[in-house]
């Protein structure tokens, strides 16, 4: 009887039947199924969000190298037509060895070289204040030669982003939803 009873409680614990997978696959393709749209949707807003975090990030960064080896870091802007699909525009920041001309020469030591997103635009339409699409920090942390101003970054979902640079060097992020009123 001992035999009989420990065979029968083995036997019950094969596994799942087919059936059960089945149910469970199904459950599965349905919530994969409404999860997906969402998260396509939420990418675009999700890379600008990045993208201006960056931007903001390597601004800090150029401040911080300016300082610390007491000479010039520019940035430079290249901007172009929007795209819905993104990946427009860039920008270079780089130690300035020449500051007489405050462009990047052979040699000169570069800190970021960063390129546009998927579905984030750098683009030309007035959105940059900068004088000849240039910024940067001296060597106290102030704006390069007086250029303070602002950038503009946006996505395919109508979603803007302005990065903004003080005349006392501060920098700061705004978004708006139509690129004229910001937050």
């Amino acid at each position: 009887m001992h035999d009989l009873y420990r065979n029968a409680r083995c036997h019950g614990r094969g596994g799942f039947t087919l059936v059960e997978l089945m149910i469970a696959i199904g459950v599965i393709a349905i919530l994969a199924a409404i999860a997906v749209p969402g998260v396509i949707s939420w990418l675009p807003n999700y890379r600008l969000k990045a993208a201006a975090r960056d931007m903001i990030s390597n601004f800090q960064k150029a401040k911080m190298e300016a300082v610390k080896r007491n000479t010039d870091v520019v940035i430079t802007f290249a901007t172009g037509a929007y795209a819905p699909s993104g990946q427009v525009g860039s920008y270079q920041i780089f130690v300035d060895d020449n500051p007489a001309n405050g462009a990047f020469d052979a040699g000169e030591h570069v800190l970021a070289q960063v390129n546009m997103p998927r579905n984030v635009s750098l683009y030309d339409a007035n959105n940059t204040t900068f004088t000849g699409d240039t910024t940067g920090y001296n060597s106290r942390g102030l704006p390069w030669n007086n250029r303070w101003g602002s950038v503009e970054i946006r996505n395919n979902k109508s979603r803007y982003y302005k990065a903004s640079l003080s005349a006392a060097g501060h920098v700061r992020l705004q978004i708006s939803s139509d690129g004229i009123n910001w937050n």
